[in-house]
């Protein structure tokens, strides 16, 4: 075959690229087989004849969102541009593209299980109206207080589905009980045992991630004193899903916390198809990596600096 000319390589690249014709209307054009154009294209962008450059603002983020998808094998990353934003705008944003997501992907799942906390809250606010008749939203953990109410599990699930003009069902016990043997008990009724077999059966978790440092919503209600704080570092606790708290490889931590929650635990999560978290709050790297390293979620939404400390750890 007769060598290509660099200007024919240039001419055949700007009508690819510039002009939008496709390979079969340049190989009409040029009386030459589409399979030779195919293998001029990629050779003109290995030999730097052809550079692209993506013109946006997204373009970083676009790049840590691949960065975090190809490493830990995600479904689906979302990175917020956080860059001149202040705390409450980087939840609202988070929140809004959470919320978005969780809309455009709802219709694929049957099940959805919710845990708890503020970012959920941002989640469900956000999330627009829509009707999903055949989903039933329930609860992955029973309630922890009357305080705080609407960042619970049930009231959660409650306006997740009305939202989606869904099924609920609830989880009528607390998220933590005073010591095993009544943790054991509850978990045996028949009607709060139903609900958390249906939360092993959830398609779709959505849930928080914090880090022992930032769980200041356990404390807030009480169930968190500085001694079981110590005692958590104690147990190297890193992080804490679903009132779960796991240590640097990912395993529940051996303390009494865990012993006394009504709730899916981590092995349990792992065994949900798909887990998704939105997460923001620069303190949680070391738990957001560690779940992520884990395999405990598979969608996550978080912002830059969150990204850039979880793919730079060793």
């Amino acid at each position: 075959m007769e060598k290509i000319g660099e200007n024919e390589i240039v001419k055949i690249a700007t009508m690819y690229y510039e002009e939008g014709m496709t390979q079969s209307e340049i190989a009409r054009k040029r009386g030459v087989s589409r399979s030779l154009i195919s293998k001029i294209i990629v050779e003109a962008k290995r030999d730097g004849i052809v550079e692209i450059v993506i013109n946006s603002s997204s373009v970083y983020t676009a790049k840590l969102e691949r960065e975090l998808e190809e490493k830990y094998q995600l479904k689906n990353a979302i990175v917020i541009d956080t860059f001149n934003l202040n705390k409450d705008e980087i939840k609202k944003i988070a929140s809004q593209q959470a919320g978005l997501y969780l809309k455009k992907i709802a219709p694929q799942y049957k099940k959805i299980g919710l845990s708890w906390g503020n970012s959920l809250r941002g989640l469900v606010d956000s999330f627009p109206y829509t009707n999903h008749q055949e989903a039933t939203i329930l609860p992955l953990i029973g309630g922890l207080s009357d305080d705080y109410f609407d960042i619970q599990s049930n009231q959660l699930s409650y306006d997740l589905a009305r939202k989606m003009r869904a099924k609920a069902k609830y989880l009528y016990s607390p998220a933590l009980v005073s010591n095993p043997l009544i943790r054991e008990e509850l978990s045996n009724n028949n009607a709060i045992q139903s609900i958390l077999e249906a939360g092993k059966e959830v398609d779709l978790a959505l849930i928080g991630i914090s880090s022992l440092d930032q769980e200041s919503n356990m404390r807030r209600l009480g169930f968190l004193s500085e001694e079981d704080v110590v005692d958590l570092r104690r147990h190297n606790a890193v992080g804490v899903i679903n009132s779960r708290f796991y240590d640097s490889e990912g395993n529940e931590t051996a303390n009494d916390i865990n012993k006394k929650v009504i709730g899916l635990n981590l092995e349990d999560m792992k065994k949900i198809p798909d887990v998704m978290t939105v997460v923001y709050g620069d303190q949680k790297v070391d738990a957001i990596r560690v779940a992520l390293e884990s395999g405990l979620l598979n969608i996550i939404v978080t912002t830059d600096t969150i990204a850039e400390g979880v793919l730079g750890a060793n």
